[in-house]
């Protein structure tokens, strides 16, 4: 598919962070409930407010970078386990694993 110009320009819109806005670009959603304590809120709400956002693409960004982070973590220490053949690690061999992946 060649890009055209408003689809190029559409690309870039949704990519563009420099003015902090939030853009939704998912073609299907699920709408569910989720309770949090009121200070959150009031918490989410002024960061969304600074950045002309919603809650729904806030809490969507967060759990996304979350589940991110949480996924390469999963699949650094899945690697580690494999090859380790120790019976446990101390806190020493634990840090000397995370620097020597750091440097990859």
């Amino acid at each position: 598919m060649v890009p055209t110009a408003s689809h190029t320009a559409l690309q870039h819109a949704a990519l563009d962070i420099s003015n902090l806005k939030t853009y939704n670009v998912c073609m299907s959603t699920q709408t569910f409930n989720v309770s949090m304590p009121k200070r959150l809120v009031e918490r989410i709400d002024a960061q969304t407010k600074r950045q002309g956002s919603t809650r729904s693409d806030f809490i969507r960004q967060a759990v996304n970078k979350q589940l991110s982070v949480l996924e390469r973590w999963e699949n650094l220490t899945r690697s580690i386990r494999q090859d380790y053949k120790g019976k446990t690690l101390n806190e020493t061999e634990v840090a000397e694993i995370v620097r020597t992946e750091r440097n990859k």
